[in-house]
């Protein structure tokens, strides 16, 4: 039983970011609250010092003056194989989550390594 409620949690996950709407950097504040796929390239990156360290993975111009943004919680890094702040940098990447806007400013909190495909 257990099994099959994995599995059907896992079919479901992957469904929501299979069938996510892609939508052009540019238009990502209009769909708040909404689930969906954001392509770009990472402009730059920032940890947060202190003993939690949130990632910031800016898009459109590095920050301030971002457009958009991917936040890793210090308490979802252990989800990645990787140093997003690192690894990420300069790399055309795809990001798949729910919109919130944060001081006027869409981001995608992202809190697993599979929310990220990074272009080959």
């Amino acid at each position: 039983m257990m099994k099959k409620l994995l599995l059907l949690i896992t079919s479901i996950c992957f469904w929501q970011i299979s069938f996510s709407q892609t939508v052009p950097l540019d238009s990502v504040k209009f769909y708040e609250g909404k689930t969906i796929t954001v392509c770009s390239k990472v402009q730059s990156t920032y940890v947060t010092k202190g003993d939690k360290k949130t990632t910031y993975i800016n898009f459109g111009k590095p920050y301030p003056n971002n457009s958009f943004t991917a936040v890793i919680f210090s308490s979802d890094s252990a989800n990645f194989k990787y140093i997003p702040s690192e690894y990420l940098k300069e790399k055309d990447v795809c990001i798949t989550g729910k919109v919130e806007l944060y001081k006027d400013k869409p981001q995608i909190i992202v809190k697993k390594e599979e929310q990220i495909k990074v272009a080959e």
